[in-house]
């Protein structure tokens, strides 16, 4: 079944507005060099992983919940837990992809995993950001024109970009 497309005068705010949203979000706390070893490994899967990092990164830095979790940590430790984090969910786009899971799980477990002795109240808390983190990576996806999720094995131009613009990676 064929549909129509109509691109309407909101649709164009919207993606003017999502292109300049992702200059100005991605403070590259957590670097875009963690997530590929060579060229091979510069696919979209991996962009978004990226910035769901970055995301996840400021999600954590913004819950006024997390403010004695972000004090106790350095910047650094904040970023490289992130960077684990958005590693480990890889796992579950892939699952959902393959449809061996019906939808997205962001698990506690990678909380536990990267620091055992984590409270359950801060593995909560840490999720809860993990979930904001991903429908902000997840919204802007409905007008990307990269289509991270739906092509996830594709190379993604944007990692070279990156490095050509200046843009720290």
């Amino acid at each position: 079944m064929k549909r129509d497309l109509h691109i309407t005068s909101a649709d164009t705010r919207q993606k003017a507005a999502y292109r300049k949203d992702s200059v100005t979000r991605m403070n590259d706390k957590v670097k875009a060099e963690n997530f590929y070893q060579d060229n091979g490994d510069k696919i979209k899967l991996n962009w978004f992983c990226y910035e769901y990092a970055n995301n996840l990164y400021s999600a954590i830095k913004s819950s006024q919940k997390l403010a004695p979790y972000v004090t106790s940590h350095k910047p650094a430790q904040i970023a490289d837990f992130c960077l684990y984090f958005a590693k480990r969910m890889r796992r579950s786009l892939y699952l959902k992809q393959t449809g061996t899971n019906k939808n997205i799980e962001i698990n506690a477990q990678y909380v536990y995993e990267y620091n055992p002795k984590s409270s359950r109240k801060q593995a909560q808390t840490l999720i809860e950001a993990a979930q904001t983190a991903w429908e902000e990576t997840t919204i802007p996806c409905s007008v990307c024109p990269s289509r991270c999720l739906l092509e996830p094995f594709e190379l993604a131009p944007m990692f070279d970009t990156l490095a050509k613009t200046g843009w720290p990676t």
